[in-house]
């Protein structure tokens, strides 16, 4: 083996060994600052870099200020707030492209205000843009090797993929304080009141979120992204790693799934109820349901009782309800089956009754099914029944489950018709389990 191969072999395990460090670092603490000034020590100490920045972009005034400053001449930093494409910095943000300079004093781009304010001087950096979804929230920025030499692509490469995972890690930290915000509760004071908020339905599934969101979706979206494509961009490694890193990719695409799953949740939260026919939403997720269950080579039947009266409802949310329930059924019937859609009305109720011939639900897993990120399955995130039971609650009605395992499963809502409704007079009642899971009120025939 050649010198020069060898080289390369341990500047890439050294690589390698940095990018899973920052992995661990970024999921160490929920504290950013603590996150950042970790993370901030270990890319330097690669890098052989003086000094470091991390800059945020403030949605509010839509200026860039300092998040971290790490180096000799940091205190003076701190303060100091950028214009979107003043400066390296602020070109970054602006372009949304990474800047490597090997001579600051020859870069137009390059403002002094900083080496002026503190003594300090600038010869070289690297500057890359901290990027969620697509649209930069700040960026990072290592100064000067202590070599004198220049950075190299390798440091730009590894910066880059820092990035990545430190980006995720502030927009997590945003996520943490507008739900600290939202209950006007500190950290501590939400620690010390858990205990109190699972008196209350509502608040004790919003606190479960809080938990699920930091174990589930705390930084390992972009760590398992930015690793799939530093892996996708050597095409002459072996066929291995690419399939690896297509593996990589999905498994990113599923958690970003999950990103999109915790909005949802949080959009149910409140309905707005106004009169409304099941027909009209009936006739909106039909499509969907049987697109689903061609997904799943599954068999779906509707049965749909005529003349219903109106109930007070959002049309949306129950749609998705009852779309969530009805992707949990077919999930479970992996090598295809029937899936039911009886509605009804019975006892001044609307009962919406799905079932399917699946796996049925363990009964240890069977009180805990309504709990956010508690989940059998192997893909989807657990906020399925989360979100139709908080719908349901919504609308003042019930939700009810009868399982057995290996014989399938059965969920009915419950609606209230209005007071001064009619009702409706369907005389087929629904089967009581032996330990019915019932929330809100009992079925028909319970």
């Amino acid at each position: 083996m050649s010198e020069a191969h060898e080289n390369r072999e341990e500047l890439y395990l050294r690589e390698l060994k940095t990018i899973l460090r920052f992995g661990a670092l970024v999921n160490s603490s929920l504290n950013i600052e603590t996150v950042l000034d970790h993370a901030m020590q270990w890319a330097e100490e690669f890098m052989d870099a003086m000094a470091s920045t991390v800059y945020e972009l403030d949605e509010a005034t839509g200026e860039l200020f300092v998040r971290l400053a790490r180096g000799e001449k940091k205190e003076p930093v701190r303060g100091i707030r950028l214009r979107v494409g003043e400066g390296i910095a602020g070109h970054v943000v602006e372009t949304g492209e990474p800047v490597m300079i090997q001579d600051a004093s020859k870069d137009p781009r390059f403002s002094d205000r900083f080496d002026r304010m503190t003594g300090f001087r600038t010869r070289s950096m690297i500057c890359v843009p901290l990027v969620v979804r697509g649209r930069p929230v700040g960026a990072l920025q290592v100064i000067n090797k202590r070599s004198g030499e220049a950075f190299t692509p390798t440091d730009l490469e590894l910066l880059t993929a820092a990035s990545q995972q430190i980006a995720v890690a502030l927009e997590n930290a945003k996520l943490y304080r507008r739900l600290q915000r939202k209950f006007r509760l500190t950290e501590q004071e939400l620690l010390e009141t858990q205990e109190r908020l699972i008196r209350s339905e509502r608040l004790s599934a919003m606190g479960h979120l809080v938990q699920g969101v930091a174990h589930e979706i705390r930084n390992p979206v972009m760590t398992i992204g930015g690793f799939a494509r530093r892996l996708k961009s050597r095409p002459n490694d072996e066929g291995l790693r690419s399939r690896y890193a297509d593996i990589i990719l999905e498994e990113t695409a599923r958690l970003e799934t999950l990103v999109q799953q915790v909005h949802a949740f949080s959009e149910v939260q409140e309905a707005s109820l106004a009169p409304n026919r099941i027909e009209a939403v009936f006739q909106e997720i039909a499509p969907k349901i049987e697109a689903m269950a061609r997904e799943f080579q599954a068999e779906v039947r509707f049965r749909v009782e005529d003349d219903l009266p109106p109930v007070e409802m959002d049309c949306s949310q129950i749609s998705r309800a009852v779309l969530n329930v009805a992707r949990n059924g077919l999930e479970a019937m992996r090598d295809g089956g029937t899936l039911d859609v009886h509605i009804f009305g019975k006892e001044h109720n609307l009962f919406i009754c799905i079932s399917d011939t699946g796996r049925g639900i363990p009964e240890d897993q069977l009180r805990s099914v309504y709990d956010p990120f508690v989940t059998s399955k192997t893909r989807g995130g657990g906020l399925g029944l989360t979100m139709a039971h908080q719908i349901v609650m919504n609308h003042h009605g019930g939700i009810h489950i009868e399982t057995k395992e290996g014989a399938g499963t059965s969920v009915t809502i419950r609606i209230p018709f209005p007071p001064s409704s009619p009702g409706a007079g369907a005389t087929e009642p629904v089967p009581a389990a032996e330990d019915p899971q019932t929330v809100g009120g009992s079925p028909p025939g319970a």
